[in-house]
Order: C-alpha cells, then structure tokens, then sequence
C-alpha cells in the first residue's frame, strides 16, 4: 500500500523499508536507532510500546530487526502521529505495529492502556528542561527536545504503570540529566539492569546513556 505524501515531506530508507519525514520539521536521530538497537533482542511473544513514538522510526526498527508481533507507539503531536501512521502503511506493517494519537499524562488517567500489559516499555523523551536551553521555533522540534508536555517524573511513572511483572524499561536520555534519572528511579523503586554510555566519537565525552530498568 502506497501512503500519500505531501509536498513538505521526504520517503527516506531505512534499510529495507521506507520512512516518511517532515523535510523541515522533526526528523529522526541517531537517538532513535541506538535505543531500538539496545532493545534488541526480542521475542515475537513481547509486547512493546514506545512512548512519544514521533514518525515511528523505533517500531520500524524493530519490527524489521526482530520477529515481534505487537508494537504499540504513542505520539501526542497529531502531525506526527499522522505520519507515523502513514509509514505503517507504507511498509504494511498494520497487523504488528499500532499508531495511538494522544496524550500520555491520559494513559494511567482515562485508562488509555490496561496496567501491566507490557513486557517492554522503551522511550526517547525530551531531555530538555524548559529555561535551561533553547528552545526551537519549530513547534515539532520543540515538543520532542524539551520538557514541554511531559517531564521524566510522568515518563517513568507511566513506564512503570504500562510493565508487567519482569518487564524490561528501557531509555535513552542526557547525560546532563543522569542525576535526575537515578532520583526519578529511586523515587519509583526501580533499578538499573543494564547502563551504558553513548560517544558521538571514539575519544569524545559522551552526551547521552542507554539504560535498562527492572521494578
């Protein structure tokens, strides 16, 4: 199945599929791709939901990667979502991938997701605290790099509402905000299963970490 495209967009690979982007609004990141990357592996029995999934480039990820059957994403920006969706259709992925438009503060609130329905709950939140940085003109960019509509308090609480019993959580985030992260985990008595550092370069000072929770 062929999505429509509009003029503002490109059809861009991803290895062997393809993905619709805004051509000056939010695009994916390397972020994205070593997060789905440290999922890996996977089962086809797990259930997965991605929390502000964007365009969807995660699900694509890892339904193209792994043989996993039920991947959920939740992306609050109607735009987004739309295009999540859409590229979906593009690779006909619609009987392993769900595109949700919504709020997350809405999933434990109006019971959006049943508790305790996933065995992997992973996300790319904004790391950015309103403030503290910059923040882009561009609406888009702007609700996916900072603390705007959610903060990592209401991620990890969600997380942690969304897991099943032995359920992996899994994140990337800034490494300026590591502190932040143990307090959260502490706070919601979570701890590290795996941890790694993330380099843009060989010899560079890292800028974010991968980190695997367990309850």
């Amino acid at each position: 199945m062929m999505s429509s495209i509009n003029p503002d967009e490109t059809i861009d690979d991803l290895d062997s599929y393809k993905i619709i982007q805004k051509k000056n609004g939010y695009r994916f990141s390397a972020d994205s791709v070593l997060l789905a990357d440290f999922i890996l592996p996977l089962k086809s029995t797990d259930s997965v939901i991605d929390l502000g999934t964007g365009s969807g480039v995660i699900p694509l990820i890892l339904a193209q990667k792994s043989s996993v059957q039920k991947i959920v994403g939740i992306e609050i920006q109607e735009g987004l979502a739309d295009i999540a969706k859409r590229n979906v259709e593009l690779n006909n992925l619609s009987s392993r991938i769900r595109i949700t438009q919504g709020d997350l503060r809405d999933i434990i609130h109006n019971n959006l997701f049943k508790e305790n329905s996933f065995s992997v709950v992973i996300s790319n939140p904004p790391y950015g605290k309103p403030g503290s940085e910059r923040i882009s003109p561009c609406s888009e960019k702007a609700k996916a790099k900072v603390e705007l509509t959610c903060d990592l308090a209401e991620i990890v609480k969600i997380s942690r509402y969304l897991a099943a019993e032995k359920a992996r959580i899994i994140y990337i985030y800034s490494v300026s905000r590591l502190r932040d992260m143990f307090s959260v985990m502490a706070e919601n008595k979570l701890e590290i299963h795996r941890f790694e550092f993330v380099q843009p370069e060989l010899g560079c000072r890292a800028k974010r970490f991968l980190i695997e929770i367990r309850a």
